[in-house]
């Protein structure tokens, strides 16, 4: 059996025509963009630029002090840790939290976030709402000059705060999701 393979702007072709050569597009589409011709002179696409490096301020692990204008009730486990490897660990004051992250200067995309599913009281529970929903809407990172973590949205505004642990207590941290 034939199975069918899709290019955009073309219509669709049988995969043996693909293989045979001729699943080619005699004309780019007409809404695609233009491939510049071989002695042009434009930019390189964003994707080979060199990219902004991290602010180092911000790695490393970090007490939750406030999320979205609230102090945390519970700081005793809430605590996220920024890793060199591009890995967030932390806990929201009940569950364990991990996601993969890239920080381009101060630029903060988290990827989707996990969580342990333990039930904790109800306080807790709407701390670490608070704390996740933070994350999610977080796009930037910076540490000011007061030295406090700030995750901030789109519009500026400072979603968490949190103070810096000593490499000692981070050691000590209770253990989170991986």
């Amino acid at each position: 059996m034939l199975s069918r393979l899709a290019i955009p702007g073309c219509l669709p072709l049988v995969a043996w025509l693909a293989a045979a050569g001729l699943a080619g597009c005699a004309a780019p589409p007409a809404h695609g963009p233009a491939v510049p011709a071989a002695g042009d002179a434009s930019p390189a696409p964003a994707a080979t630029r060199p990219a902004v490096p991290p602010d180092p301020a911000v790695l490393g692990v970090w007490k939750i002090e406030q999320a979205r204008a609230a102090p945390l009730l519970h700081k005793l486990n809430a605590r996220l840790d920024f890793a060199p490897d591009g890995r967030l660990v932390g806990n929201g004051g009940c569950n364990g939290i991990t996601s993969a992250y890239t920080l381009q200067g101060n630029r903060l995309t988290l990827g989707p976030l996990a969580t342990t599913r333990k039930t904790c009281n109800e306080a807790l529970m709407e701390q670490e709402d608070r704390v996740l929903t933070a994350l999610e809407r977080a796009v930037t990172a910076r540490v000011p000059p007061h030295g406090l973590l700030e995750l901030l949205d789109a519009d500026g505004t400072v979603l968490l705060r949190g103070s810096r642990l000593p490499p000692a207590s981070a050691a000590s941290a209770p253990p989170t999701v991986r």
